[in-house]
């Protein structure tokens, strides 16, 4: 029995002193082999959570002055408007689509008469001698009817229409009887 102990001893020493012989044993390092292929791209993760609204930064230079707007106002073009009659009563008719009720109830309508390239404000009078010659606007829904004294023939006319509220501010200062401050106060085109 002796003798198969020592056998089997030294069987062990030599299996163990071959493993750490072997284990010493160390070869060259090889070159890094190719990269593998790129795997799919993840599921996307979830939002944080938002952080607070940081403070506001300092105000920005003061930007030019804009060119300056009809404010709500409504115009026409410059339009013929044939009067007829006799004696002393002559009409012509204005169609104006953007008069409602709604606008006769509230708005200010300025009528403007373009005679000749002397703009006048409706209603007009002038006394020549002992006549009178005038020409006023009376307002409907959708039409300005326009009566004269006298025999006109063919005129250029325009209307403006400013919303109830809107002479207000800038153009609260606007002599609506003198058509060159309107017409420049509202950027109105010829």
């Amino acid at each position: 029995m002796k003798t198969i102990s020592m056998n089997w001893l030294v069987s062990l020493k030599l299996v163990v002193v071959v493993g750490l012989f072997l284990a010493s044993c160390e070869g060259k390092v090889g070159p890094e082999g190719p990269a593998g292929p790129v795997g799919a791209t993840g599921p996307q993760g979830v939002s944080g959570v938002t952080g607070a609204t940081g403070p506001a930064g300092p105000a920005g230079p003061t930007g030019a002055q804009g060119v300056p707007g009809s404010a709500n106002v409504i115009y026409s073009p410059w339009t013929a408007v044939a009067f007829t009659g006799s004696g002393t009563t002559y009409t012509g008719n204005i169609t104006a689509t953007p008069i409602t009720q709604t606008v006769l109830d509230r708005a200010d309508i300025r009528v403007y008469w373009n005679e000749g390239g002397r703009v006048l404000t409706l209603p007009y009078a002038e006394v020549v001698g002992t006549t009178t010659y005038t020409v006023h606007q009376r307002f409907y829904v959708g039409r300005i009817e326009l009566k004269a004294s006298y025999a006109l023939g063919s005129q250029q006319m325009r209307y403006v229409i400013i919303p109830g509220g809107v002479p207000t501010g800038r153009l609260a200062s606007i002599n609506w009887n003198d058509y060159n401050e309107v017409k420049a106060a509202l950027n109105l085109p010829d």
